[in-house]
């Protein structure tokens, strides 16, 4: 990013010498994060981030039919497809998950109707539990005309992204989640697919997102999607895995304590539980205290703590879903953190759960 910066000022719209530099270096980029993705450099357009990647897939698909999503998304899609279908005047059909936290893919065959606009994320980002979007694409594109985008902000940081971003029409993926700079996007988008700029103004990303672009971030994001390819080729997601089961498997042994999602694929770095009996918060606090940084579920704007909708959604009651808290680990997680949390954490929940002692 040090280097992107350093040819002068940062537009690579002119035609001068240091936007000349600046334009090789954005291409540079959006041709190096094509490749992680798998998809041709013109499909790559740059967006604000996450968010804003999503909005501009889910308010620029003209005149669907009906907005689909799984009942398990981000609030950045949720909100999109609500005002997606207001705008349009469409039904907002939900596309409900089992216990596991997974699509049901038949029950989403039912529901969504020829012509729609649908969203369904590449793993979830509170519980981990990876998405059937190939299989949904498969299916779907088997008797109906659709537009199938996918919300892959989440598993980019462990999973290969190449065959969500080959099986849908539309993918996000933001960089800050693969180790990149804050405030960087991107919205996988082909050539044939006509979009409304949610951004309008200039030319710049095919005139699907107007403004000057963030050459340093686009860099940014780039080298962090190359970083976590050879993460993933090295083995050390396996490795990561294997240490997030091995705290899970310590943590189930406390009585009451469930690992969610265990069941199925899960993103190798997240460890989703709950335990009833107390609120996540009071863990939470405890951990903190501890030097460790957990979180819970979704809060509304007082910041009163509220059920997570991914946990409601998978037919988890209120009690026990308000009990949650997400760990994410990553591959450059020290060895030291891991040994602190095979202490900290059963200590801490153990002495919680019903008064009982943690576990070696």
């Amino acid at each position: 990013m040090a280097a992107a910066l350093g040819g002068g000022p940062p537009n690579p719209s002119g035609a001068h010498r240091a936007a000349r530099h600046a334009a090789a270096v954005l291409d540079a980029a959006r041709h190096e994060i094509a490749g992680a993705l798998g998809v041709s450099p013109r499909h790559v357009v740059l967006t604000g981030g996450g968010t804003e990647s999503c909005a501009l897939a889910l308010l620029g698909v003209r005149r669907p039919s009906a907005v689909c999503v799984s009942t398990i998304e981000h609030v950045a899609v949720r909100r999109s497809a609500e005002v997606a279908a207001s705008r349009s005047g469409v039904a907002l059909i939900e596309l409900p998950v089992d216990a596991d936290g997974r699509l049901d893919v038949d029950m989403a065959l039912d529901l969504v109707p020829d012509g729609a606009l649908v969203s369904v994320m590449a793993a979830n980002n509170e519980t981990g539990v990876v998405q059937p979007v190939g299989e949904l694409a498969r299916r779907l594109r088997a008797d109906r005309r659709i537009v199938l985008h996918s919300d892959a902000i989440a598993a980019a940081s462990t999973r290969s992204l190449v065959d969500v971003a080959t099986s849908v029409d539309l993918c996000s993926i933001a960089a800050h989640k693969v180790g990149g700079p804050p405030g960087v996007g991107v919205l996988v988008v082909p050539e044939d697919l006509d979009l409304e700029p949610v951004i309008p103004g200039g030319a710049q990303e095919r005139g699907l997102r107007a403004g000057t672009q963030d050459v340093a971030g686009a860099a940014g994001m780039a080298a962090a999607l190359t970083a976590t390819d050879r993460e993933r080729r090295e083995g050390a997601v396996e490795v990561l895995a294997r240490r997030r089961d091995v705290l899970g498997h310590a943590l189930a042994r406390i009585e009451g304590v469930t690992i969610t999602g265990a069941r199925v694929d899960r993103l190798a770095g997240h460890l989703h539980l709950t335990f009833p009996g107390l609120r996540s918060e009071e863990a939470l606090l405890l951990l903190d205290r501890s030097g460790v940084a957990a979180s819970a579920g979704a809060a509304c704007a007082s910041g009163a703590p509220q059920a997570s909708h991914v946990l409601l959604a998978m037919g988890m009651d209120e009690h026990r879903a308000r009990s949650a808290i997400r760990l994410t680990l990553g591959v450059d997680t020290p060895e030291a953190a891991w040994d602190r949390l095979a202490i900290v954490l059963p200590e801490v929940l153990g002495s919680l759960v019903g008064g009982g002692r943690g576990v070696g």
